[in-house]
């Protein structure tokens, strides 16, 4: 068969469909939104007159999520505010409202759920119990939350000396990888660092879990950034809960606790070279930058939160060199301003 004529086969039985999938080039991967946010609903003990509509304007703001139709929503901790005691109710109730969610819902905790239970304004519960809780009943498999659970990759699946931390996921959608760290605010659950103000000194086995649970952060990070490279990922998707560079934005406070994992990010997204986008709370305000100078190639953003109850939508173009395009869904009537 003479080459021209055999080529047009070729091409004849590529789009009837008649090769096998691996002889045809592949689909490139299409573009697609996800939805992250965090910190919320928040209730002042003194106004508990304000409580029912702060969990109002949560359930609304699920309802304009689903609208958006994402292909999942991340929440990034912080289920109730600090200053609400840790009961029951109180840290599992979120289960109920997350359930709403039309697509899959992927949660990773805050510090007000577990970290700063042993305060009096947490009602002095121990906060490793407080962590416990929540590990069983919103981690009870590999599963997502939300009425179309997704199938997740859990870290205490994958490796067994760190069976422990069953809210470390990752999973890949359209060749992104995404990954949740447990890193929180409160200094990530470290007793602070002689200097530091102000000082945190949480109960005794703080600095133990602290160490472990850090321990298997950075291994899951390490990870993340292996499967990417392994896969050939377009871009790398990492959320988390703590502000990590409040220190560096508002030149005081602390961050002994998270300085590992910021410094770990930077220097596994200037490696992989492609682009990474870092999802936190925390601080309560909506914020997009380029917080590494020596990895350019990572966008950070901080959702709102608090008062503030606001959702970013997040459109994905894979194929883009920047990959990623933020809008904010939710009411504008108490949008908070930046500060420190």
């Amino acid at each position: 068969m003479r080459l021209p004529i055999l080529l047009a086969a070729l091409a004849l039985a590529v789009s009837a469909g008649f090769l096998p999938a691996a002889a045809q080039a592949p689909a490139a991967p299409q573009p697609f939104s996800f939805v992250a946010f965090g910190d919320m609903p928040y209730c002042q003990p003194t106004r508990p007159q304000d409580c029912l509509g702060e969990a109002g304007r949560v359930a609304a703001l699920m309802g304009q999520i689903n609208q958006a139709r994402p292909a999942f929503s991340i929440f990034v901790g912080d289920t109730k505010g600090g200053s609400d005691v840790c009961s029951d109710d109180k840290v599992l109730g979120p289960f109920a409202w997350m359930s709403l969610s039309a697509a899959p819902l992927i949660y990773t905790p805050g510090d007000n759920e577990w970290t700063d239970c042993w305060q009096d304004r947490g009602g002095r519960y121990d906060p490793l119990e407080r962590l416990a809780l929540i590990r069983a009943r919103f981690f009870r498999d590999a599963l997502s939350l939300g009425r179309r659970p997704l199938p997740l990759h859990r870290q205490a699946d994958m490796h067994t000396a760190h069976r422990a931390f069953v809210e470390n996921a990752s999973w890949t959608h359209n060749d992104v990888v995404f990954a949740t760290l447990h890193v929180v605010g409160s200094n990530n659950n470290r007793p602070t660092e002689p200097g530091e103000r102000p000082e945190i000194v949480p109960p005794e086995g703080a600095m133990a879990e602290y160490e472990a649970r850090n321990a298997a952060n950075l291994e899951w990070l390490e990870g993340t950034f292996a499967e990417a490279r392994r896969a050939g990922a377009r871009a790398v998707v990492l959320a988390t809960q703590a502000d990590l560079f409040y220190v560096q934005r508002c030149g005081r406070g602390y961050d002994s606790g998270i300085r590992e994992t910021r410094d770990a990010i930077g220097r596994a997204a200037a490696a992989f070279g492609r682009p990474v986008l870092l999802i936190h709370g925390d601080s309560h305000f909506w914020l997009q930058d380029k917080p590494y100078e020596a990895a350019p190639n990572v966008t950070r953003i901080m959702v709102p939160g608090a008062q503030d109850t606001r959702a970013v939508r997040v459109v994905v173009d894979p194929g883009a060199p920047e990959p990623f395009a933020f809008s904010l869904i939710g009411p504008e009537d108490r949008v908070a301003q930046p500060r420190c």
